[in-house]
C-alpha cells in the first residue's frame, strides 16, 4: 500500500492507494500533423519532434493494486474520463511520446498521474458510450460516428469526431512514455525534484480498433496553451479499447530548469 495524503496509520484515506495500477478503457483517437516550430512552447528542449501528435478523449476503469472490493463498494475511485494530447518526440536516438497535456475529471486520477510525472489537471471531459441495446450506437462499424470534448473552466480546449471506416489491428503508437516528475522546494533547507523518467507500461492489449476520418477543434484556453498546437494535416481518426498496467517510473537522468525551455 502506498501512503500519501491524507496520512493515517493505516493508509485508508490516502488519495492514492497502490504503487500499482490496472486501466481498462476506450479511446477515440485523432493522429495529426502539427507546425512543428508552434510547439516548442510547449515541448522541452531536450526532445526534439517532427510534429506529429495524438489527442484522444478516454474513459477508464481502474483497479488501484490489489482493491478490487472498490469495483462494487465505491465505483467512484474506479472510473474517470480522461484526454491528453500526446507528441511524437525524438531523445538521445529513440522515438518516445511525451505528453505536453493531460486532463482527468477526478481527484484520485490527478494525484496518481502527478506521481508518475503526467501533467494531469481537472476537467469536464465527456465522449460518446456505445451500448449493446442501443440502436443508433450499439458497437463500433462502419459509419458510426464518435466524438468527444474537453473544456475547463469556460473554455472548449478540443473537440474531436471519428467516422469509422475499417477495422485493424494496431492503433498508431510512438513508442514508450517519457515523463518529466517536477516538486519544487517550498522553504529553505529543502530539495526540489526534476527528474526525466520513462513510465513502467505493461501487459497492453488492444481490441476493437478502428480507423476513420476524423474532425478535429482545437480551441483556447486561459491556463491551457492548447493554441499551441497549429493542426498542418488530419491523418486519421480511431477508436478501440485498451488494457494495461502501471507500475511506476524509471529514472532516466536528473534535469536542470535550463533544459526545459
Amino acid at each position: 500500500m502506498v501512503k500519501i495524503h491524507p496520512f493515517s496509520s493505516t493508509g485508508r484515506s490516502s488519495i492514492v492507494l497502490d504503487k500499482v495500477n490496472y486501466y481498462a478503457g476506450n479511446f477515440i483517437v485523432v493522429h495529426v500533423k502539427v507546425d512543428k516550430e508552434s510547439l516548442k512552447n510547449v515541448i522541452p528542449r531536450i526532445f526534439e519532434t517532427d510534429g506529429e501528435a495524438l489527442l484522444s478523449i478516454r474513459e477508464f476503469v481502474t483497479v488501484m493494486g490489489n482493491r478490487t472490493d472498490l469495483l462494487y463498494d465505491e465505483p467512484m475511485l474506479t472510473q474517470y474520463n480522461e484526454s491528453a494530447i500526446g507528441v511524437k518526440v525524438y531523445y538521445e536516438g529513440g522515438i518516445f511520446q511525451y505528453y505536453p497535456f493531460m486532463w482527468v475529471d477526478k481527484d484520485f486520477a490527478t494525484v496518481r498521474g502527478w506521481l508518475n510525472g503526467f501533467p494531469k489537471k481537472m476537467a469536464n471531459i465527456q465522449l460518446t458510450k456505445l451500448h449493446p441495446l442501443l440502436p443508433q450506437a450499439n458497437e463500433p462499424r462502419e459509419g458510426l460516428t464518435i466524438g468527444g470534448y474537453v473544456s475547463r473552466g469556460s473554455s472548449l480546449l478540443f473537440k474531436i469526431k471519428v467516422t469509422l471506416k475499417e477495422k485493424i489491428e494496431k492503433p498508431p503508437s510512438f513508442g514508450p512514455t517519457l515523463l518529466i516528475r517536477d516538486y519544487p522546494a517550498e522553504g529553505e533547507g529543502e530539495a526540489s525534484v526534476l527528474e526525466l523518467v520513462r513510465l513502467d507500461l505493461q501487459d497492453l492489449k488492444f481490441i476493437d480498433v478502428w480507423k476513420g476520418n476524423a474532425e478535429i477543434e482545437i480551441g483556447w484556453g486561459v491556463n491551457d496553451e492548447v493554441d499551441s498546437f497549429k493542426i498542418e494535416e488530419i491523418i486519421d481518426g480511431y477508436y478501440y479499447k485498451v488494457g494495461f498496467k502501471i507500475s511506476g517510473t524509471s529514472l532516466v537522468r536528473k534535469l536542470l530548469e535550463s533544459e526545459l525551455f
